[in-house]
């Protein structure tokens, strides 16, 4: 938002998100069931951490092919960095393992027969579908989830019994899981880069859809959302803290939505949204 006090134009309000899904952490406060207040910036804290470690683990997998390099150049290396990648790499499953969790608890919370986690919805599509059919379209989105069979297997292994191994292979390096404890599976992936360059779409690809479900089925035009506006004190020192509240129908047409009026502005003449305040 535009904040010069000198300006003679109208301020141009720039939060608005374009992704279904971000849309509805904006609006899911709406939605009545307990701690509903909580789970926008749970899911937040949890998008914005794999899209961290998910960032880590592609750095890491650079330094750990320079030290790849310098085995097979010199005959040695301290294999700290292909360590390091193991360890980045599934912790990064954990992160994905708990976004997940999140997703399915709102998901059981708004479709109330089915059990709360990601994993069980995903094992039980037609069971539920055939027992419940009016929740067929929610389901829907857990038959493009086949990015999480090979992700679940990795994070329970490595969690509750043994790491993955980091191995050279004829594309770089790879990830090997074997002798688990857990399942008799096999499972290897060839390159580490790819393979998380892949599960991210497949990642953001399910949270649009996801998104897009909910805000079509839960989420009512008359829907209300609070954007804060920060705006820095007259005096210099600190910010006075105000905000605007809009309707999911005015903010996807990117309308200012209706400034809540408990402090004087010092960019009321500017501000569309201050014409439409709601007085307290």
């Amino acid at each position: 938002m535009a904040e010069d006090s000198q300006q003679t134009e109208k301020i141009v309000f720039n939060d608005y998100h374009d992704s279904s899904f971000l849309i509805f952490l904006d609006f899911l406060s709406n939605l009545k069931f307990k701690n509903n207040s909580h789970w926008s910036g749970s899911l937040r804290m949890k998008i914005n951490a794999v899209h961290v470690l998910s960032e880590e683990v592609k750095t890491q997998y650079t330094k750990a092919i320079k030290e790849k390099e310098e085995l097979e150049r010199d005959g040695k290396s301290s294999g700290i960095e292909s360590t390091l990648l193991l360890i980045k790499f599934e912790t990064m499953l954990n992160s994905i393992y708990s976004l997940c969790d999140n997703l399915a608890f709102i998901g059981y919370v708004l479709h109330p027969k089915i059990k709360r986690s990601f994993n069980e919805q995903r094992n039980n599509i037609e069971k539920y579908r055939n027992l419940y059919p009016e929740y067929s379209e929610y389901l829907d989105l857990f038959a493009c989830t086949d990015w999480y069979d090979t992700l679940h297997t990795m994070r329970s292994e490595s969690t509750h019994y043994l790491p993955g191994f980091i191995y050279h292979s004829d594309s770089g390096l790879g990830v090997l899981y074997r002798d688990m404890e857990h399942s008799s599976e096999r499972i290897e992936i060839d390159n580490v880069l790819s393979y998380v360059n892949n599960l991210i779409i497949g990642i953001n690809n399910f949270l649009e859809n996801y998104g897009n479900y909910h805000l079509t089925h839960f989420i009512s035009d008359d829907h209300k959302t609070f954007h804060p506006c920060g705006i820095p004190h007259p005096s210099g020192k600190g910010f006075l803290a105000g905000g605007r509240v809009m309707t999911l129908s005015e903010y996807l047409k990117k309308q200012p939505g209706k400034c809540i009026d408990n402090f004087e502005c010092p960019n009321r003449e500017y501000c569309p949204a201050y014409e439409k305040k709601v007085d307290r």
